[in-house]
């Protein structure tokens, strides 16, 4: 039999995390603790959760069984307590993965009107241009750039994006507007990850352009940095630099090309089906911020 809430909710996360000391961190009890929990519900349904050596922690098919029964409970449990809350105020955690460019850019504004609305709610950013594994880390949700490779994610895209060429004034000044993609090559080209070519395209025209960049980086703010310090041309996404346009610190050439193909942003979870009130109040936030605020013009 289940004693309580609470206990279901360590087992999950002893299932989630592989890890009994990082459970307990994250319920902030001692490892000695949540082991004597773990024994002690074992005991009482008379069967084995976990298969244990020193180094690794994985579930049996029973606590696979028991992991599936504990997110519907604790789903219900998570409504229950939003629908008698007389305040009907939204409590908890959310966790979130996203690239540190679109944290930056677009995303903490997101998060700032949110926790306007539910100052109650904390929310933890991991800001990285590396893939997490949503299920280890307890990710709720990551917000990631182009399709998943992961078939276990539910994914949903929020917005298409524009990809443009920009460069600082003097670095324009100093070395001439190229006029058609073909000219890019006359220049200093700064590339994210290991583009080997860009394409454009223009009407019924394409045009594809061989790079050999003179600076390239995994992560995008880096990219952008270069730029800002007058060492060339790159094609970044419109929102990363929308800003710095504005302001007049860049400006962005070749207008009437459109880099092809456009990259999509997703939003990406484990389950739709055991999401807590909080994580799907949150995308609809965000959806809503989106149309109010489109990623690409």
């Amino acid at each position: 039999m289940i004693d309580s809430i609470e206990e279901l909710k360590i087992f999950s996360t002893i299932f989630e995390l592989k890890s009994i000391r990082m459970a307990a961190d994250a319920h902030n009890l001692t490892a000695a603790a949540v082991s004597k929990r773990l024994i002690a519900l074992e005991n009482r349904l008379s069967a084995k959760l976990f298969y244990r050596t020193t180094r690794t922690l994985s579930p049996t098919f029973t606590g696979e069984k028991l992991y599936n029964h504990a997110q519907r409970l604790l789903s219900i449990s998570d409504e229950i307590e939003h629908d008698l809350d007389p305040t009907n105020t939204l409590k908890g955690k959310i966790k979130i993965t996203a690239s540190a460019s679109f944290t930056q850019s677009y995303l903490l504004p997101v998060i700032s009107s949110f926790l306007e609305s539910y100052p109650q709610v904390n929310i933890e950013i991991i800001s990285t241009d590396s893939l997490v594994n949503l299920t280890e880390q307890g990710v709720d949700l990551a917000i990631r750039h182009g399709p998943s490779r992961d078939s276990s994610l539910i994914g949903q895209k929020l917005s298409d994006t524009k990809r443009v060429l920009c460069a600082t004034p003097s670095y324009l000044e100093k070395k001439g507007v190229p006029q058609s993609p073909e000219y890019l090559t006359d220049h200093s080209l700064l590339t994210v990850g290991n583009e080997t070519n860009w394409s454009f395209i223009r009407e019924s025209e394409r045009k594809t352009v061989k790079l050999n960049p003179s600076f390239s980086s995994s992560l995008g703010d880096s990219v952008l940095g270069m730029v800002e310090l007058d060492h060339g041309i790159a094609l970044l996404s419109d929102w990363h630099i929308k800003e710095r346009v504005e302001k007049g610190r860049l400006k962005v050439i070749l207008e009437d090309w459109e880099c092809d193909p456009s990259i999509s942003i997703n939003l990406l979870y484990p389950s739709r089906k055991n999401q807590s009130i909080i994580v799907r109040n949150f995308i609809d936030h965000l959806k809503e911020w989106i149309k109010s605020n489109p990623l690409s013009k």
